[in-house]
């Protein structure tokens, strides 16, 4: 998002492809941060089954430059996430005297706002990340991958259910052979 939101990927694994379309934004200077959030629970409906017992995990990862100077208020949009129980991670990117030149030449200050940023992440469940560096990110962005991803794998359990048998058959020899004198 920018000075509006748009869907540039549909959620994938394919990384390449979010490469390339995060790399077609280009900086305005301006930022609806509501306006994205807003994008993000459309989304999320939009994918959610009408009937369905339960609805898919969903969260939303918000990463913002600066503060929400455009479209709907942030705060009231993050009011609708909590009552549809969608967490929002928040991460401000920056620094208080971080700048941007917009396509115009001119340079434009973008300070991250911290403390919506964190107001929205606690409004609705999430949690609020700050960083300065490439580095910092990449840590927050594997500890989002931990609490926030996941995926569904297929695993060998007959092998649990052998092993108890066999402690409870091991355990009924044991009991016999010392009330009966015997195994049978």
């Amino acid at each position: 998002f920018n000075h509006r939101a748009q869907v540039l990927a549909s959620p994938t694994r394919d990384h390449e492809q979010v490469r390339e379309a995060l790399n077609a934004v280009a900086a305005a200077g301006s930022t609806a941060t509501g306006e994205a959030l807003a994008t993000g629970l459309q989304l999320i409906r939009a994918s959610r089954r009408a009937g369905a017992q339960k609805d898919p995990p969903a969260a939303i990862v918000l990463l913002s430059d600066g503060e929400s100077v455009r479209g709907n208020d942030p705060l009231q949009v993050a009011e609708e996430l909590r009552r549809a129980r969608i967490p929002v991670y928040t991460v401000a990117l920056g620094t208080p005297t971080g700048t941007i030149t917009d396509k115009n030449g001119a340079t434009v200050p973008v300070p991250p706002d911290v403390g919506t940023l964190r107001q929205i992440a606690q409004r609705t469940g999430g949690e609020a990340f700050a960083t300065a560096d490439a580095e910092k990110l990449s840590a927050v962005y594997s500890r989002l991958s931990r609490e926030v991803a996941t995926e569904k794998r297929q695993r060998e359990i007959t092998d649990a259910f052998a092993g108890g048998a066999l402690a409870l058959l091991l355990t009924a020899a044991v009991a016999s052979l010392r009330w009966f004198g015997r195994f049978v």
